[in-house]
């Protein structure tokens, strides 16, 4: 099977995929001042066939390999089912207030031979999940891990780069030069950052242009806060295991506090809630997954909630820097859709779970 027979199928597969108890969200009228955005969390998008686009993929590692094929096998059961459930259900989220749609890094699975095959990737995702929830809007995504990942990292992220400063150019009908920008909806300002090979130097600028907004989003794959986790607590932005970076982490969190950042994040694989006060000011961030690798992960279920139960990965230090400053908290390994809602008076994410026909949780950010 070629590339066009796949698309085609694929995007035919998704149109035709009925949901019991759907209806699109549509409004007679947009309220002044109020959008909506339709959210993916990371995606992952692969084929079922791990041939399709790994063929000449190797590690060095022998033991990483066989984990990253794994996630091949994994993901292609997701794509092959699940994912596409997903997508019907995030394009129903579409309305006549909604003006984007975003995905939150990890777009595919990466892990490939070439620059051609990576492109292809990418833009295979792109034009499915663009074509599939709203063709006629802009389709936004923030560089993950995986999308730079390859036989060989440098010739992945050099392929993701060309593509994906050219791809965002045209959706968003402004010149895209770096994986680090900024556009602007009205009143509010959103900043996307690249997390794997952070410049703080244009980090810093893209924040200090947006001082002023009425809302400044920050969108980046890692979050900003350490993952409550024992295994991968150091899976934030700026972080690493020594916490090497610690005077530049702590300089970029104050920025956004200074500017009551809102976060909108993934890279976890959890819908995770979270509010700081500190550094005179307030972040408040929303990780989001759309990672439905078992059946279980489509249904909402708390596993931590209260600003008490965030930091509890014993023996890691870091959290004794931010855990005085949580004031809410709330984490579940649900994947699922996200809407975006902003007005005049309030932002708040409504989650649905899985394909869930219903809102599973509405979690306010203002």
């Amino acid at each position: 099977m070629d590339r066009r027979d796949f698309l085609k199928i694929s995007a035919a597969g998704l149109a035709g995929l009925s949901i019991p108890g759907f209806r699109m969200q549509a409004v007679a009228r947009t309220k002044h001042g109020r959008y909506s955005i339709v959210i993916l969390g990371d995606t992952h998008y692969d084929n079922a066939d791990p041939e399709f686009y790994h063929s000449g993929y190797t590690d060095p590692k022998p033991e990483r390999e066989a984990a990253h094929r794994k996630e091949f096998v994994r993901n292609g059961k997701m794509w092959s089912g699940r994912c596409r459930k997903l997508v019907k259900r995030a394009a129903c989220l579409v309305d006549d207030d909604t003006r984007y749609v975003f995905q939150m890094g990890d777009l595919i699975q990466g892990d490939t031979a070439d620059t051609e095959i990576h492109k292809r990737f990418l833009d295979d995702a792109v034009e499915l999940l663009k074509g599939s929830i709203a063709p006629e809007l802009p389709f936004v995504t923030v560089t993950g891990n995986h999308d730079v990942r390859g036989k060989d990292d440098s010739v992945a992220r050099k392929a993701y780069k060309e593509y994906m400063t050219d791809r965002m150019s045209k959706e968003l009908g402004q010149e895209v030069t770096d994986l680090n920008f900024l556009f602007r909806n009205g009143p509010d300002a959103f900043v996307f950052i690249d997390f794997n090979k952070p410049k703080i130097d244009r980090i810093k600028a893209l924040l200090e242009e947006a001082r002023g907004s009425r809302h400044v989003f920050v969108i980046v794959h890692a979050p900003a806060f350490p993952f409550d986790s024992p295994d991968y607590w150091y899976w934030y932005l700026l972080g690493n295991k020594k916490d090497s970076r610690a005077e530049q982490r702590r300089e970029i969190r104050a920025m956004l506090a200074s500017l009551n950042a809102i976060v909108l994040c993934g890279h976890t694989h959890t819908t995770e809630f979270l509010e700081w006060e500190g550094d005179g000011g307030r972040i408040t961030q929303m990780t989001m997954s759309s990672v439905w690798s078992s059946e279980a992960r489509g249904h909402y279920e708390v596993t931590a909630s209260g600003a008490d139960e965030y930091g509890n990965a014993k023996g890691k230090a870091i959290f004794d820097e931010y855990r005085p400053g949580i004031r809410k908290y709330s984490k579940s390994g649900a994947a699922g859709s996200y809407k975006l809602v902003v007005d005049d008076s309030h932002v708040y994410v409504d989650f649905y779970a899985g394909d869930s026909s219903r809102r599973t949780k509405r979690f306010t950010l203002r």
